[in-house]
């Protein structure tokens, strides 16, 4: 099964995590049916070699697919954007007449009526899909996601070409709003299969699906955007805690009722600042208290050492180890990742993610390469130049 953001289906209620309903399982091989559809040239039945060198008629592996049509068909839902191949699934079966047998057909069904039906169904796809360009989509679709993370790694390398070492900071930062009592929680669960049981209904008598819903969570879009602008924006009026920022990256996900939420990643210069857990906590509430003024808390990711294991790519980070650097990176791919098969968009270019270089790059001096890290320097060197007002350093 694909994880279509499973931030999508979390709420939080008195301290713990509810997971609603997914409403998805099925989608990976709804992707593998139509991959077969379209780029092979299988039909319900292929020949293959059998025993003795006897040639026989199987199933193919297309045509085991056509029990499942109808539970695909199921996997529609009107608050996602799904991707240019499962869309034309969801607009080609319910226009064809398979749509009205799904639930007889069977793959060995000796009347040859199914099989039959499903071949035509297939073939009708393929033709529609050059008449539509389809592959051109898919290209076009998978390209987004390829450019998000080529430019996660640039960035890296960037950051590390002009600094000998960086200290890495992680926050979550989310809304007071968006936590639900235990007796919201039931009635949200409720609503969604009520939802879901809509949206079907809806899907199969020929709604409109090119565009999908709004989702309406406590935490709007316009409230994510106006404190993250803000956050950013007053950088530069807050020396004592963004003097030595480099470059940062942030990424907006979007939960079915809480809303939108925010998530950043920031890079200092690691030659002047060492104390992450302390500069991570003490921007945090610098979000919480001034930036929100009161409506925001923040989870300190420096902090969770333990959560993370040996994937831990927090703090101070040198030029040269390049294990930790090859962590950083994959921890990075978080802030990019949205499934490419599934995913909320609020509306159509909406920029979800983005990384900043905070100060521009310097001019290369001259000079031997750097080929290892550079000596850390005495910690006396490395301590935080402005105490915060709100913490003592731990």
């Amino acid at each position: 099964m694909i994880n279509s953001d499973i931030n999508l289906y979390v709420i939080k209620s008195n301290g713990r995590d509810y997971i609603m309903p997914y409403f998805m399982d099925g989608i990976a091989d709804l992707m593998k049916f139509m991959k077969l559809v379209i780029y092979k040239d299988m039909l319900f039945h292929w020949d293959v070699m059998g025993a003795r060198g006897v040639t026989v008629r199987e199933v193919s592996p297309l045509g085991n697919h056509i029990e499942s049509l109808q539970g695909y068909s199921q996997l529609y839902s009107s608050a996602h954007t799904f991707s240019p191949m499962l869309s034309f699934f969801f607009e080609q079966y319910r226009k064809h007449p398979i749509k009205g047998y799904a639930l007889v057909l069977d793959k060995f069904d000796p009347s040859g009526f199914s099989s039959d039906l499903f071949n035509d169904f297939v073939s009708t796809m393929r033709s529609e899909a050059v008449v539509t360009k389809l592959k051109k989509k898919v290209s076009d679709w998978n390209g987004k996601f390829r450019d998000g993370s080529d430019r996660l790694v640039k960035f890296e390398a960037d950051l590390f070409s002009r600094y000998s070492r960086l200290m890495v900071i992680r926050l979550d930062f989310d809304y007071h709003k968006a936590i639900l009592t235990a007796e919201e929680v039931e009635k949200v669960y409720a609503e969604a299969v009520t939802r879901k049981e809509r949206d079907l209904i809806d899907y199969l008598s020929g709604a409109d699906i090119s565009v999908p819903k709004a989702i309406e969570g406590r935490i709007s879009l316009e409230e994510v955007q106006k404190d993250r602008k803000r956050f950013f924006s007053n950088m530069k009026g807050k020396p004592s805690l963004f003097k030595h920022l480099v470059g940062y990256v942030w990424r907006i996900e979007c939960g079915r009722e809480a809303g939108y939420h925010l998530h950043v990643m920031l890079f200092f210069d690691g030659t002047y600042v060492q104390s992450h857990q302390y500069y991570a906590q003490a921007i945090g509430c610098y979000w919480r208290d001034v930036i929100t003024e009161g409506r925001g808390y923040f989870e300190n990711c420096n902090r969770k050492k333990s959560r993370y294991g040996d994937d831990w790519a927090l703090g101070q980070i040198d030029h040269g180890d390049q294990v930790k650097r090859g962590k950083l990176r994959k921890a990075m791919q978080y802030f990019c990742k949205t499934s490419q098969v599934v995913q909320v968009v609020p509306y159509p270019k909406c920029r979800l993610f983005q990384c900043v270089n905070a100060r521009r790059p310097r001019k290369a001096a001259g000079g031997r390469p750097r080929t290892r890290a550079v000596p850390r320097l005495p910690t006396s060197v490395l301590l935080l130049e402005h105490a915060y007002p709100f913490f003592v350093p731990f």
